[in-house]
């Protein structure tokens, strides 16, 4: 099994998500946000505002910024800081719980 969720933000509430992986594994992407990582990771046209999707891997970055890369396996937690855009690869069947 294998799905991707593009690369995005989560901005409502301006608080950090954290997600339990009960069953499965995922891989991430995650890089701190700024003017220039928002315009490098190109914005898709007619996002939400609150969720803001982007048409780059945060890993395309790594050269100008530094990008956090690892896999969550199952009964790990996982937090991503308020303003990190972070791209989630599921590697296996996956069943998680995000906290928002």
């Amino acid at each position: 099994a294998s799905f991707a969720y593009p690369t995005h933000l989560h901005l409502a509430d301006r608080r950090a998500t954290a997600l339990l992986l009960a069953e499965g594994k995922k891989h991430w992407q995650l890089v701190a946000m700024d003017a220039t990582a928002y315009t490098e990771l190109q914005p898709m046209e007619g996002v939400q505002r609150k969720l803001p999707t982007f048409h780059n891997p945060p890993i395309d970055l790594a050269n100008d910024h530094e990008v956090y890369v690892g896999t969550q396996s199952k009964g790990e937690v996982l937090i991503t800081p308020w303003n990190w855009a972070h791209l989630i690869f599921s590697i296996e069947d996956s069943v998680a719980i995000l906290f928002d």
